[in-house]
């Protein structure tokens, strides 16, 4: 019975986090209301405020959850090796996960593209938003470190800072197509985009 009440709290939250999606997405984070999210996954407001406090925190948690379960979903398709082209690998299966899943496309979309990120919201969820953005870093600080030990990285390099540069890169790219502001294909772009920053940066 314990089991099957943990079961049904863990439906009732994954409810409330998909509808809160849908709602964010189509009326946007400050117009959207505890209110609407509740009733679009047909539930009281209490219910949602039983798992969370305020949207700053259903925020976060909808940010953290799509990004972990979509990791631990592709991580047997991941590179495990460190190199540059393993790393140009990484990129292109994250974007065509993001590319073909719609409802991770549509997560992207969001936190991209429509979400208002005022200084207050950021500093609400920055502590789970830099767990989400490390696990890209901590790929490439691999890539980066495993490279100069091998020495194919041209000399004189920042590797801090040309962690930020590839991981920047590749959410921008992420941001132009998203927001439709070109018709290249996602994976494409990717690929041809950090292609591109990686023979830069080759010996």
């Amino acid at each position: 019975m314990v089991k099957k009440s943990k079961d049904d709290a863990e439906k009732t939250r994954q409810a409330v986090l998909e509808s809160a999606l849908d709602v964010f997405s189509e009326k946007g984070y400050a117009k959207a209301t505890f209110d609407e999210i509740a009733a679009r996954a047909g539930f009281t407001k209490g219910a949602v405020y039983w798992y969370f406090r305020n949207k700053a925190d259903l925020l976060s948690a909808l940010i953290v959850e799509y990004l972990q379960r979509k990791r631990t979903e592709i991580l047997p398709k991941l590179p495990q090796g460190n190199t540059l082209d393993d790393l140009l690998d990484y990129f292109v299966i994250w974007a065509g996960v993001g590319k073909e899943d719609i409802r991770f496309a549509k997560f992207n979309r969001f936190v991209l593209c429509q979400m208002e990120w005022s200084e207050v919201i950021i500093d609400r969820v920055d502590k789970n938003l830099n767990i989400i953005k490390n696990f890209h870093l901590e790929k490439i600080n691999k890539v980066l470190l495993e490279c100069e030990k091998t020495g194919i990285l041209k000399s004189g390099l920042d590797l801090g800072e040309l962690q930020h540069i590839i991981l920047s890169s590749y959410i921008g790219l992420m941001f132009s197509t998203l927001s439709k502001r070109h018709n290249f294909d996602l994976v494409e772009i990717v690929r041809a985009g950090l292609g591109l920053l990686f023979d830069g940066i080759r010996k």
